[in-house]
């Protein structure tokens, strides 16, 4: 994955920064700030997953009159009633606010939320998950189920989920491979975030692969 946080623009006010503890998003939001001169308002989503404190607070901030970046960590963690209040805080920011939506797990954003954001991904070499697992299985003295080296599709499935391996794990791995910026894995976490079954949008994204590498001349 690439050294630099990879961003892919769309015409929205509004940013999904991605990525794992430590891998620099609340630098990234500082600096962003610095750099448009933007007053920053920030709110701990972990904290209030309901919004039910901050509700008051953040309607008043969006609709600031100053450049202004309202940043709301760990907007992955907010509740299905939370999300809808936050699509609504979106779709009505004055247009000096830009909205930074701090997560770990994009898929569970609800999908209008998602397409209202500009995505900006982390650089990471190993997920969080991951390394706790590893940290785990180092301390149990056990061998961890991890998907195959970047070398699986669609047919194997079957076999993963029998064996125990993680599906957000394995859509880590299909990140690494593909990368964020392939169309129809973006559409396969924004799927996961509404509610689909991982399982089955990974093997529709798998499958669409295959089929893509099937037809592409050698």
């Amino acid at each position: 994955m690439s050294a630099f946080p990879i961003k892919i623009n769309t015409p929205k006010g509004a940013y999904l920064i991605c990525g794992d503890p430590g891998t620099g998003k609340s630098t990234w939001i500082h600096r962003e700030a610095q750099m448009k001169k933007a007053k920053l308002f920030r709110w701990n989503a972990r904290v209030d997953r309901s919004l039910r404190e901050g509700r008051e607070i953040l309607h008043q901030q969006v609709r600031s009159r100053e450049t202004l970046f309202v940043w709301i960590e760990g907007a992955d963690d907010l509740t299905q009633e939370a999300q809808a209040f936050l699509r609504r805080i979106l779709e009505t920011a004055s247009e000096n606010v830009s909205c930074m939506l701090e997560v770990r797990e994009p898929w569970k954003l609800a999908p209008p939320i998602l397409s209202r954001c500009i995505l900006v991904l982390m650089p990471t070499s190993r997920s969080f998950r991951q390394a706790k697992q590893l940290e785990l299985v180092k301390k149990l003295h056990l061998r961890s189920p991890t998907p195959p080296a970047l070398s699986f599709n669609w047919k194997d499935i079957s076999s993963m989920r029998k064996n125990g391996i993680s599906p957000h794990d394995l859509l880590d791995a299909c990140i690494q491979k593909y990368t964020w910026k392939n169309t129809a894995l973006q559409r396969c976490i924004r799927a996961i975030g509404g509610g689909s079954s991982p399982w089955v949008q990974l093997s529709f994204f798998l499958h669409a692969v295959s089929m893509e590498d099937r037809t592409t001349p050698e």
